[in-house]
């Protein structure tokens, strides 16, 4: 089984409607392997320390190295392609708009 990985989840939001711009709030989450139970192997995903499958997050989708691209889709996981360095480079250089009152801590309104 792979280490876990670093990703990111885009979360959909309505929050820029009434802005009239398009955009979805993204935080940092964590990918690992399951080393116990029915899903034995498989990835799942871990944010603020809190395992979450497929069918327990708010709609959105990951952005998940290529590598893993195909295995996190498998277990029904929404997810784009976006490369390890690509991750970094996101979170370094985007424009980074704090989310007031979010759940997820880290979280940042990323408009497109």
């Amino acid at each position: 089984m792979p280490k876990d990985v670093k990703a990111i989840f885009s979360e959909f939001d309505a929050y820029c409607e009434p802005l009239n711009r398009n955009g979805c709030i993204s935080y940092p989450i964590i990918i690992t392997w399951t080393e116990t139970g029915d899903h034995y192997g498989q990835p799942v995903v871990v944010i603020l320390g809190e395992t979450r499958e497929a069918g327990n997050l708010p709609p959105g989708e990951l952005q998940v190295p290529s590598e893993i691209l195909h295995e996190v889709r498998q277990v029904g996981y929404g997810a784009q392609p976006l490369s390890a360095g690509e991750i970094k480079e996101y979170w370094r250089e985007a424009r980074l708009l704090s989310v007031k009152n979010h759940w997820h801590p880290e979280a940042r309104l990323v408009q497109y």
